[in-house]
């Protein structure tokens, strides 16, 4: 019996310096915001098809993570990102057109994340929604814990030839690094 209250409080120490040990660690966690914006400069030009009338775009811009300070600070000791949101604002659209069929893409060699959008009117303040409703946020989860330059493009047509807008996107995430691992 001796053995066995023995064995008991054993396991039962255990138990709680495990866990003493993770909630200290914890403890030390640093959380910080890691929030990206480029502008996709956009010249929408006549298709090369004979039978379309419909001009096309595409517009990629490189995006490095570490290019905000804290992200390169805590580079080799991030746990965790957390995406809190992703957004498209038209600042600029000359003249005004129909996006007839666009896609926007965030990817890296690993991972990719995808929006689609049909026959969708802009003017300047437009709001392009970039939600979670496919898991394309888990997705640019990936791609910045990655910690690789990643790819943020536009492309599609629109019901205008020679037509000219510039969008802005933006990633707001949430990071989780442990200085001491």
């Amino acid at each position: 019996m001796k053995n066995l209250t023995k064995l008991f409080l054993g396991l039962l120490l255990a138990g709680v310096v495990l866990t003493g040990c993770q909630e200290a660690e914890e403890l030390v966690d640093v959380k910080f915001p890691a929030n990206y914006e480029t502008e996709l400069d956009v010249t929408v030009v006549p298709s090369t098809s004979a039978k379309a009338t419909n001009g096309t775009f595409s517009v990629t811009e490189t995006i490095d993570p570490s290019s905000d300070s804290d992200y390169a600070k805590y580079f080799d000791k991030i746990k965790a990102i957390s995406i809190e949101e992703v957004s498209g604002l038209v600042l600029s659209v000359e003249p005004n057109i129909t996006l007839t069929s666009t896609v926007i893409t965030v990817s890296n060699a690993n991972h990719t994340a995808t929006w689609e959008y049909t026959n969708l009117p802009i003017t300047v303040g437009t709001v392009l929604t970039l939600d979670n409703e496919n898991g394309q946020w888990d997705a640019v989860e990936q791609i910045l814990l990655d910690k690789d330059v990643f790819n943020l493009s536009i492309s599609g047509q629109a019901n205008e030839e020679n037509a000219e807008f510039l969008v802005l996107i933006t990633l707001m995430s949430n990071v989780t690094a442990n200085p001491i691992n």
